[in-house]
């Protein structure tokens, strides 16, 4: 049924967090039931260009890097452990866009992406990755939301 499922995480918190604990532990579930090779994804925001901003950005954003690496590591063993085949990507760029893209190039079957709920005018000001990707995915889109049980 599925053959690579793809599965995009926002790990920019020092922890993983429950949402996306949640989007993981779906996807294990899907991978171990088809067989499928799980694509565990973090997208980085682009690195500043203007001279005088990477003086203030560089160390927190290499800090951002490096903790995203190692959480996506960390995840790759833990998926291995369970008996699936996972490797991890760590790229950066717009989201919604990147992840599609990668879902093209990597001729994935779902992408597994989570959903902050947001809805309304902060939808609108702050965007949604989850939505971008519904609307503009090569494939089928599985959104994992947070259990009313989970923290908000």
């Amino acid at each position: 049924m599925f053959n690579k499922i793809l599965v995009a995480l926002d790990l920019s918190d020092a922890n993983i967090s429950n949402a996306n604990k949640s989007v993981f532990d779906t996807a294990i579930f899907l991978a171990q039931a088809t067989d499928a090779q799980l694509i565990l994804l973090q997208i980085l925001p682009l690195a500043p260009q203007d001279e005088s901003l990477i003086s203030v950005y560089e160390e927190p954003w290499q800090k951002l890097q490096q903790r995203g690496l190692k959480a996506l590591r960390s995840l790759t063993q833990e998926a291995t452990t369970a008996g699936i085949n996972a490797i991890c990507i760590q790229d950066f760029g717009n989201p919604g866009r990147t992840i599609c893209a990668l879902a093209q190039t990597l001729s994935v079957d779902p992408i597994l992406v989570g959903s902050r709920g947001i809805t309304g005018a902060k939808e609108m000001l702050l965007g949604s990755v989850s939505n971008y990707v519904t609307h503009h995915a090569p494939c089928s889109v599985v959104i994992v939301r947070k259990s009313s049980t989970q923290e908000k």
